[in-house]
């Protein structure tokens, strides 16, 4: 609830803040913070937890690029450490709607490791997947934008000693992101 409040406030205060023209071709790297929920198709198993990342790209001229990213998040339960880490990597399309004002599009793959090291649970899953994303970079100054973006992956995990493991993870990020244009 508060990462959805944080959000609403930055939107708000970037729509007040002049326009900048954007230096949107290069290379671009940034922080993210998000909120990631997970669910699988076995059981009932519906959490989240908040996640920290790293992003960074290259823009090869105003309507394409290419991003990767790694994020990790906190636990998704209180009683014991279950945790999930990505990376990705996917071609962008752009569209800017004004010089400071940029969205976009991306489709493609994740390599997902889910994990627990608690005492009761020696968990380690690895799956590889599809990843869709959609969000708007907003041009805070020359080189530097803030981003509002929203992911979501589907990945086939596989453990290296259960042959019948049929999980299918889903899981779908939320959050803000600041990178610097270089």
């Amino acid at each position: 609830m508060k990462l959805n409040s944080l959000l609403a406030t930055v939107m708000l205060l970037a729509m007040a803040t002049p326009a900048f023209a954007a230096k949107d071709l290069g290379f671009y790297l940034g922080a993210q913070v998000n909120n990631t929920s997970v669910e699988d198709n076995i059981g009932v198993f519906d959490e989240s937890a908040k996640g920290l990342g790293v992003y960074g790209g290259y823009n090869f001229n105003d309507s394409f690029g290419l991003e990767a990213s790694i994020f990790a998040t906190d636990s998704f339960i209180d009683e014991m450490d279950f945790r999930i880490a990505a990376m990705t990597i996917s071609p962008v399309v752009r569209h800017a709607f004004t010089d400071s004002v940029t969205g976009y599009l991306k489709v493609g793959l994740v390599l997902n490791r889910t994990y627990s090291n608690d005492d009761d649970v020696n968990e380690n899953y690895q799956g590889t997947g599809w990843l869709f994303g959609a969000g708007v970079d907003m041009s805070l100054m020359e080189s530097l934008a803030l981003r509002v973006f929203y992911e979501i992956s589907e990945t086939e995990p596989e453990h290296s000693e259960l042959n019948d493991y049929f999980a299918d993870i889903s899981l779908v990020q939320y959050g803000i992101g600041l990178h610097y244009r270089f």
